[in-house]
């Protein structure tokens, strides 16, 4: 078995379908971006057929107080591998010792979130003295129910009075909507401890490398009298949906409710496509004190479950300190 390392999205070879997360299309979108470099690892067999592949971004921040730069390496998930592939966390510990290797000294931290299964990869995160965070996961079934039927009656209300009100949405295609929809999304999320990506990375996500329109990635906009009042933008696996980020000008429109029809707008959008699950990304990283918006989703008909995040400095005096609170 090998690994090779990409850099450069004009050298990817042809991928093994999975995770939007470790896809082409998210590696070129952080190759053009500033401030970040994608790596994707790509393991192969004896036969030269690929195994599995799995996708690093190097993220750079210069702070004026203190004056610092660092660098960062986020692991968004367990990769992608063969649907033979029986051995996956054997895989994913041989990627995760190729990235200590290379890395190990040249970052402030390394992340792994948004692994699906929190038991996949426990041991092996602990034998590299990786940091267990508590996390949790909110998603939503599609499958057996529509959405109308999940959500509780007030927000079935709100819905209904915003639509009569003259609300309406759709899917950003052209550039001005997508421009002004991330726009609304970039100064909403500008005063949050959770930063949005660059307007860049988010644009190029939304589009395919010809420039045509990607169907791994949309962005919702909500209208009140041809005025944009609410934005949301979704990620696309083979059955699942991803909810990123969303916003709405909820002070400033309060009856129209732009905050619930964003989220309405990728959600409905979501069943009619087919697909099986509708999961919201932003819950992941919240602070118990956010606990407001959880029951927000709530409303939808979310269910909750707890999952991990990873963490690993490279002081290991820093390792120990956390691995004493936390673990």
């Amino acid at each position: 078995m090998r690994i090779d390392i990409y850099t450069q999205s004009s050298q990817l070879p042809e991928l093994i379908d999975g995770s939007v997360l470790h896809s082409a299309m998210m590696f070129r979108s952080f190759e053009e971006s500033k401030g970040c470099k994608p790596y994707m690892f790509v393991a192969y067999d004896t036969d030269n057929r690929e195994i599995g592949h799995i996708l690093i971004i190097k993220r750079r921040r210069f702070t004026i107080l203190p004056p610092m730069l660092s660098y960062w390496y986020n692991i968004n998930g367990e990769g992608v591998y063969r649907e033979e592939c029986t051995n996956r966390e054997d895989m994913f510990a041989i990627f995760l010792e190729k990235v200590l290797d290379m890395f190990d000294f040249r970052h402030s931290f390394i992340r792994v979130k948004n692994i699906e299964d929190s038991r996949f990869a426990y041991g092996i995160l602990r034998q590299h003295n990786f940091v267990p965070i508590r996390d949790q996961r909110m998603y939503i079934s599609l499958h057996s129910k529509a959405p109308q039927e999940r959500i509780t009656r007030a927000y079935r209300a709100h819905i209904r009075k915003a639509e009569s009100c003259g609300v309406t949405y759709r899917q950003a295609v052209t550039q001005q909507d997508i421009n002004e929809g991330i726009s609304l999304l970039h100064n909403y999320y500008i005063s949050k401890t959770r930063r949005l990506p660059d307007k860049q990375i988010l644009n190029n996500m939304l589009h395919n490398s010809d420039g045509t329109l990607s169907e791994s990635a949309k962005l919702f906009i909500v209208t009140y009298k041809e005025k944009i009042i609410g934005s949301s933008f979704c990620l696309y696996d083979k059955e699942r949906a991803y909810l990123a980020y969303n916003c709405g000008l909820r002070k400033r429109y309060p009856m129209q409710y732009p905050g619930i029809m964003a989220i309405w707008a990728a959600l409905s959008n979501a069943h009619q496509a087919g697909f099986a699950h509708f999961e919201f990304l932003e819950v992941r990283a919240l602070h118990r004190t956010h606990m407001k918006f959880i029951n927000t989703l709530l409303n939808y008909g979310g269910k909750q479950k707890g999952t991990l995040r990873w963490l690993h400095f490279k002081w290991q005096w820093l390792n120990k300190i956390l691995r004493a609170i936390y673990v």
